[in-house]
């Protein structure tokens, strides 16, 4: 009987399985487990990305204040992830930074009763982190336009910028979108590349955000002033006088230790340079230069001092230098001034280069200076303050430069 006993086969199959059974739940327990924790871990994700969103937004309209970030994190936190009879807990740590216009949240889950992995979890279960940023909310005080290219903002040769109260942008793409070399050192409210950037950290401050939106042009929809019938030709002059708006054709070259002023108004530079030589000054408070034609760019050189304010009313109001849109791109406008100190108002070159050079000061008596160009070089050691304060100065500042709009994206 035992002989037969131990030869039978009959009935091995459900004492295996039943053998088995427990190893198998198991594995199947954990396979579910993952597929839950998985899933839970893709929605908090989603739930923190959107309260992030939100939270920036309402900054935006209300205030950089941390009772309005919370309200509104738990609003959407909240709504996206109802609890729906399970024991998990979900927590939600949030940080508001008003310089750089930021909003993260951390938002943790506890307590879930999985079936396996539960054990080997450590507390809290579930960590996810979003940070959102409102580009363009920030004061705008210098924005590289140039989409693609190396170095749409390139610092070298101790050349130093603040952006006080304010912030800098470039839109290309490239890993070297921003660029600093050679001692030179940026400092703004935030720095944002929506590519990457090159040079130590160290030379920056704060460290440069990168991959943000590109802004649109702030003044794209800014209409540029008529260009009549030629007022003036080939204007030139080496001693001290005054100057009327009007049609400058062939441009205008000042030289010498001329003493110049403009009476406000516009003043369209037509195929032709725009130039300040010599030792000369040149000054004048509500004007705007118009430069229209493929040899209407600027050149100041090193030893002249310039004070220039931009105009109050009409189609250049806060805007102290537009470039023609139908130029070729690339241009290169030189302030080379030692002393062009006060720069009030907006500098628009949206196809051309600003080249800022030589051991001066630019823009640091101004009350408030945007550079707008397609790209921005800076080079051997010039000083550069722009300055944001609006309430201080009479010339009207764009919305779209004083960051009364914006639009809120995701950093982390």
């Amino acid at each position: 009987m035992l002989v037969r006993f131990l030869a039978n086969r009959a009935g091995n199959f459900a004492v295996g399985v039943a053998i088995a059974a427990p190893a198998l739940l198991g594995v199947g327990g954990i396979a579910a487990d993952y597929a839950i924790f998985f899933a839970q871990r893709s929605g908090m994700q989603e739930a923190a990305d959107a309260a992030v969103l939100a939270a920036v937004r309402e900054a935006g309209l209300q205030g950089w204040t941390q009772s309005v970030a919370e309200a509104v994190v738990d609003e959407h936190i909240a709504t996206a992830l109802s609890e729906d009879g399970t024991t998990a807990v979900y927590e939600s740590i949030v940080n508001v930074d008003q310089k750089t216009s930021t909003v993260s949240v951390t938002l943790r889950q506890d307590g879930y009763g999985y079936f396996m992995i539960g054990l080997y979890l450590q507390h809290p279960q579930i960590e996810v982190t979003s940070k959102a940023a409102l580009a363009g909310a920030e004061r705008i005080c210098a924005l590289a336009l140039e989409p693609r290219d190396d170095y749409a903002l390139a610092m070298d040769k101790n050349s130093t910028m603040q952006a006080i109260g304010c912030s800098v942008f470039s839109n290309s793409v490239s890993a070297k979108s921003i660029a600093l070399a050679g001692g030179s050192r940026l400092t703004a409210n935030s720095v944002c590349s929506s590519g990457g950037y090159n040079g130590s950290n160290a030379l920056y401050t704060p460290d440069p955000v990168t991959d943000c939106p590109a802004l649109p042009d702030p003044l794209a929809s800014r209409n540029p002033p008529p260009v009549g019938a030629c007022n003036f030709n080939d204007f030139e002059t080496d001693v001290s006088t005054t100057i009327a708006p009007g049609v400058y054709c062939g441009g205008i070259k000042i030289t010498g230790a001329a003493n110049v002023r403009a009476i406000p108004g516009v003043y369209v530079i037509k195929d032709g340079e725009f130039s300040i030589q010599g030792s000369a000054t040149f000054s004048g408070d509500h004007v705007g230069f118009y430069l229209t034609g493929e040899t209407a760019k600027t050149r100041f050189a090193n030893s002249t001092t310039i004070s220039l304010s931009a105009p109050k009313t009409g189609p250049m109001a806060g805007i102290l230098v537009f470039e023609d849109r139908n130029a070729s791109e690339g241009r290169q406008f030189e302030i080379s001034s030692h002393e062009a100190r006060r720069l009030v108002g907006a500098i628009y070159l949206p196809k051309g280069e600003l080249l800022v050079k030589g051991n001066g000061n630019f823009a640091g008596a101004s009350e408030w200076t945007a550079v707008i160009a397609r790209t921005i070089a800076i080079s051997d050691g010039p000083s550069i303050q722009l300055h944001s304060d609006y309430a201080a100065s009479d010339i009207p500042v764009p919305d779209t430069i004083s960051g009364a709009t914006g639009r809120a994206y995701l950093t982390q």
